[in-house]
């Protein structure tokens, strides 16, 4: 009678969120010169949905819910070691947990985390103070070792990667992941989740092939005394699926990493084929990062397409938003992820309006406006309606103490 009544709160609660979800996106306004692409993200989102809806998903499978902590991540250099870091990474934790957030994201790229680095020791200090206060409020600290995006405009680094080889960068890579280890023993630690980024930053064509990328992750792993740490890898939901096939069957790997970002065609059906190969091969399953990406078409370079990632700022993409952190939470119940963690969790504090004027901003600009607003939200202890409602997610669908 009690599994009964659990059953029937969480099925109303989830239909009330449902219901909550379809009055703002009916009410929303968005600009005529977006109401194609809303459309066409919506629709494949529905699509999914509705697929979802039709597999057998236990009510009692539970998911540990987390975020990106944006403000320990690498791509802001030396912002990190400014007397003020640590404090607004306390502030952003402490808001995290607000919601309900169990665990944490933090990315440490490569190859800041190398002895030979500039302020190395400095960012080692820093990275321990944040693994402390992770821990200190109970959450679970996961790490993804990626590359800092020097020449774009989402890192303040500017690096020169000309002259890297290969078998360079295996070893360095293998000495970031000791030093990581070492120093703040995280629960999760992703060594790589999407190559073509990699390559691409890199200029390393070897990471464009499964074989030498797995090659790369079994250099890693040999001999290397991980304690309690969880090691993954994996792809983006638009990558190659042959990857996973490599790293589920010639690698060590505690779980296989999605990262999801655009939703048209297929590619969120490719989290299940993912999962199943994990599943099949006795591997975990972690979705790190994840945001909607607002395309409904290939473009290059997903990672870095600022053109795209500045449509993130404006507030009326905030219900679709909601949907896309809703179905891929349903998701996770569906293909048994362990830790769920959407990226851009910003939004979770503030967006911009779309005007005549924010409209015409560039990426550097808009995010600039929206770090500026974020913080007077966080300190002011205010949600957006995007935060509020993972908030929600989560007592529905989180993990409990």
């Amino acid at each position: 009678m009690k599994r009964s009544l659990i059953i029937f709160l969480s099925t109303a609660f989830a239909l009330f969120l449902a219901t909550l979800l379809i009055i703002r996106i009916v009410s929303v306004n968005v600009p005529r010169e977006y109401r194609s692409l809303y459309s066409s993200l919506k629709s494949s989102l529905d699509d999914y949905e509705k697929y979802l809806s039709s597999k057998n998903i236990s009510e009692t499978r539970r998911v540990l819910f987390g975020a990106e902590l944006l403000p320990a991540n690498a791509n802001r250099g030396l912002d990190l070691l400014k007397p003020s870091a640590v404090e607004g990474v306390k502030i952003y934790l402490d808001r995290l947990k607000e919601l309900g957030v169990k665990g944490v994201t933090v990315s440490i790229d490569y190859p800041l985390y190398l002895s030979s680095f500039d302020h190395y020791q400095e960012y080692v200090e820093f990275y321990r103070k944040v693994a402390e206060e992770v821990r200190a409020r109970g959450m679970k600290l996961d790490v993804e070792v990626g590359v800092v995006f020097s020449g774009t405009a989402f890192s303040k680094l500017s690096l020169n990667y000309s002259g890297l080889t290969f078998e360079k960068y295996k070893v360095e890579k293998r000495q970031m992941v000791f030093n990581i280890i070492r120093d703040l023993k995280p629960d999760y630690l992703t060594i790589g989740a999407e190559p073509d980024t990699e390559a691409s930053l890199l200029g390393l064509s070897e990471l464009n092939n499964p074989e030498k990328y797995t090659e790369l992750i079994n250099h890693v792993l040999n001999g290397l005394e991980k304690g309690d740490t969880e090691i993954g890898a994996g792809i983006g939901n638009w990558g190659d699926l042959k990857y996973v096939e490599y790293f589920c069957s010639e690698t060590s790997l505690d779980f296989i990493t999605i990262h999801v970002y655009p939703v048209f065609g297929r590619l969120l059906y490719n989290i299940d084929a993912i999962s199943e190969t994990a599943r099949r091969h006795g591997k975990n399953i972690v979705v790190n990062e994840a945001w909607l990406y607002k395309v409904d078409r290939p473009v290059p370079n997903i990672a870095a397409a600022e053109e795209v990632f500045r449509l993130d700022a404006f507030s009326f993409w905030a219900p679709l938003d909601q949907q896309f952190l809703a179905v891929l939470a349903k998701s996770a119940r569906a293909n048994g992820v362990e830790y769920f963690s959407p990226f851009w969790s910003i939004y979770f504090f503030t967006y911009v309006d779309y005007t005549w004027n924010t409209a015409r901003l560039p990426y550097s600009e808009l995010s600039e406006r929206v770090n500026r607003e974020a913080v007077e939200k966080i300190i002011a202890g205010e949600f957006s309606t995007t935060g509020e409602f993972y908030k929600e997610l989560i007592k529905l669908w989180g993990t409990v103490d």
